[in-house]
């Protein structure tokens, strides 16, 4: 009786460490590694703004393709009816010749940085609705005007001619990475979700599968790469503040008992898709 109670005990504070993991607090706003920039055609960043709220308002124009010369800060735009394929590689199309320029690389930003510039861009309230299509062009010219925090120059004044000063100036602030890192390589952590993409405030802030730390980058700030418990890499790096070293690796939530056979039980686990549905003893579910 006495060692029934002491596994009892032991499976509660198992349950509880793991509801604390999850449901612990996700840092969002954090340091993260600096684009390095070569030179003024060097790198582009594209990303869509939603507006499909204020389509009606707009000849139903739903999306504006927004793409920024990363050394210069040097904006673009195309207004888009809907971001099919097609769509998007012609409004890039006539970006790229309007540009009159050949990028060595082009990404999309992390996080959506680049959408909340462009939202900030066209979302210019005129008689308490958002009507933008007919005054983008203006908009993204002013902007192109106006000096930039970054190069503390108006993007359109930016060119080859002092593309070397500015990159001098601005450019090459490169710090060294800290060599002393939070986790090791082998350790079992959780992934950080991002609250604002989830509606209920009770979805878990961290996933609920479990991965494996494969390599450290020493970059600043440091990312390390991962692995899921089945050896498949994970593409991206991933900052400390998105992981969380887990108390209990060989413990898993169960969502559902799928069925039964002899001392065997075929489960679901929590937070997995199918693939992972595996028979373990009926006496490990605790």
């Amino acid at each position: 009786m006495k060692h029934l109670k002491k596994f009892n005990k032991y499976a509660t504070n198992v349950k509880e460490d793991i509801v604390n993991e999850l449901h612990k607090p996700a840092r969002i706003n954090f340091k993260r590694r600096r684009t390095v920039i070569k030179g003024l055609n060097d790198l582009i960043q594209a990303d869509l703004i939603d507006l499909i709220s204020y389509s009606k308002e707009n000849n139903g124009y739903k999306y504006v393709l927004i793409v920024i010369n990363c050394f210069s800060q040097f904006v673009w735009t195309e207004p888009l009816i809907n971001k099919s394929a097609q769509e998007v590689a012609n409004a890039m199309n006539k970006i790229l010749q309007r540009s009159k320029k050949k990028f060595q690389k082009i990404c999309k930003p992390t996080w959506g940085e680049l959408g909340s510039t462009g939202r900030k861009l066209v979302g210019k309230r005129l008689g308490g609705e958002y009507k933008w299509i007919h005054i983008l062009d203006d908009i993204v010219d002013k902007y192109n005007n106006t000096v930039h925090s970054t190069t503390r120059m108006k993007p359109i004044k930016v060119t080859a001619r002092n593309e070397r000063s500015l990159l001098k100036s601005t450019y090459t602030h490169l710090k060294i990475a800290n060599k002393i890192t939070k986790f090791k390589v082998g350790d079992h952590v959780r992934i950080s979700k991002y609250r604002e993409a989830f509606e209920k405030g009770y979805t878990p802030n961290w996933s609920s599968e479990i991965f494996i730390i494969r390599k450290i980058r020493l970059s600043n700030p440091t990312t390390y790469l991962l692995q899921d418990e089945a050896g498949k890499e994970i593409t991206g790096g991933f900052y400390e503040l998105e992981l969380q070293k887990v108390k209990h690796p060989d413990a898993h939530l169960v969502e559902k008992i799928l069925r039964k056979k002899g001392n065997k039980v075929f489960v679901k686990w929590l937070g997995n898709n199918d693939k992972h549905d595996s028979w373990i003893d009926s006496n490990n579910v605790l």
